[in-house]
């Protein structure tokens, strides 16, 4: 068994060896019911290196839950820095820290508001990482073998076509339309 201390440093080793090169800040979110089921939830912020390019939030912890490891951590990227985004994976962590809310790729989130200002999405699409492979999907041994998985705002029409239908017929929508992930506030696409 993995003691937790060496598994929460492989973790935060795993994000910054990751963004080698950029700024990672980390902070504890300390609002709402999170610490009581996350109790090791710590945010870290990936400054871009470029203008035009994400901010990213990565969750760090949430994969603690899972006693036997391969739990799974999340993140989101965003053109713009901004506090929402560590509430937004505050709430996911602790909505997934239940066994009866365990998110996986494919589920989507109705996170009941507007998942940044001056956005009309207000859903999650839990994903793999495509933009940055499984070089960060898969924590090394020592963090338990952690899964990171991407969450994409999505419009509440996308999570309703992703449940009629299947994850991969939205991916390939979005593979085909060149869909600026970036785009805050993008129009739908079903």
């Amino acid at each position: 068994m993995i003691d937790e201390s060496a598994r929460l440093h492989a973790l935060e080793q795993h994000v910054r060896s990751f963004w080698d090169g950029h700024i990672v800040e980390s902070s504890q979110w300390e609002h709402g019911p999170v610490l009581e089921r996350v109790p090791h939830f710590t945010i870290y912020q990936v400054f871009p290196q470029r203008a035009g390019e994400a901010w990213v939030y990565v969750t760090s912890g949430s994969s603690t839950n899972r006693s036997e490891g391969e739990g799974t951590e999340f993140f989101l990227m965003s053109p713009v820095a901004s506090e929402v985004h560590c509430e937004t994976l505050a709430m996911v962590s602790h909505y997934h820290s239940f066994d009866s809310h365990e998110l996986s790729v494919g589920s989507t989130i109705n996170i009941g508001r507007p998942w940044m200002p001056g956005s009309r999405m207000d859903h999650l699409l839990v994903s793999l990482p495509y933009p940055y492979g499984p070089t960060l999907e898969w924590a090394p041994p020592e963090a338990g073998g952690a899964r990171f998985l991407w969450l994409l705002p999505i419009h509440r029409s996308e999570a309703d076509f992703i449940k009629r239908n299947t994850v991969d017929s939205f991916e390939s929508i979005l593979d085909a339309r060149a869909v600026n992930i970036l785009d805050a506030d993008r129009d739908p696409l079903v």
